[in-house]
């Protein structure tokens, strides 16, 4: 699993540094005190787990949390025991209190192991969604979907036959679906990728709808291509 740590610690990153290099399947990308630096790589490379503190200057760890569209696992590293509530209502894998034992790491790090694996059959196995949209629930073939517009409060869901008006974000609808298949290219815009006819600079064409690519998120979705 590839992982990230982010803590204005520098003392706390070597620590976590030396109980990551005895899981044989951690690999560390990146250690960080700046969690605003930390969402670069998050946007490059493929991240599997990231270890976070909760008090950081600039952005809180929660804060952190809500600013990503495809939060990775996460496990909270901190001195502080008051935000445990907080950190598990935003679906956080484990909350490790300062100093960390190698026993207590281990165990943390084996469930988010398990989670990540459970996480990718799920993912290979989904095949349909159901919406709600004009006052009833629709059942959407996955892989019929070609591509999603957010438009205010709302998202459009764009199918071959049809289009349809869902009252969610585009954050909640992104983490419904398979994560390898459908990115986010813009503010505005996911795409299927397994649509997409052309790209062109910064533009993709889908069943001749021309959609914009924006440079936050265009390495991560170039990285989700099978380029020859």
């Amino acid at each position: 699993m590839n992982c990230i740590s982010i803590d204005d610690n520098p003392l706390a990153l070597a620590a976590l540094r030396n109980l990551i290099e005895q899981v044989d399947f951690l690999s560390l990308k990146g250690e960080y005190t700046d969690a605003v630096k930390a969402l670069n790589i998050l946007q490059k490379e493929a991240i599997d787990l990231i270890f976070l503190d909760m008090e950081m200057p600039g952005i809180t760890g929660l804060e952190l949390i809500d600013a990503l569209d495809n939060a990775p696992l996460i496990i909270m590293v901190t001195a502080k025991k008051e935000y445990a509530v907080d950190a598990f209502e935003k679906h956080v894998v484990d909350y490790l209190i300062k100093p960390v034992s190698l026993a207590r790491f281990i165990s943390a790090v084996h469930f988010a192991k398990k989670i990540h694996g459970n996480k990718e059959i799920s993912e290979s196995t989904k095949e349909n969604l159901f919406i709600k949209a004009d006052g009833k629930w629709h059942k959407l073939q996955i892989s019929e979907i070609r591509y999603l517009q957010a438009m205010g409060d709302y998202v459009r869901i764009f199918t071959p036959k049809d289009k349809y008006m869902v009252n969610k974000t585009m954050k909640i609808i992104l983490a419904s679906l398979p994560q390898n298949k459908f990115i986010r290219v813009h503010r505005s815009y996911i795409v299927n990728i397994d649509h997409i006819d052309n790209i062109e600079d910064n533009m993709i064409v889908i069943d001749q709808k021309v959609i914009p690519i924006s440079e936050r998120f265009k390495s991560n979705f170039m990285k989700h291509l099978n380029l020859l």
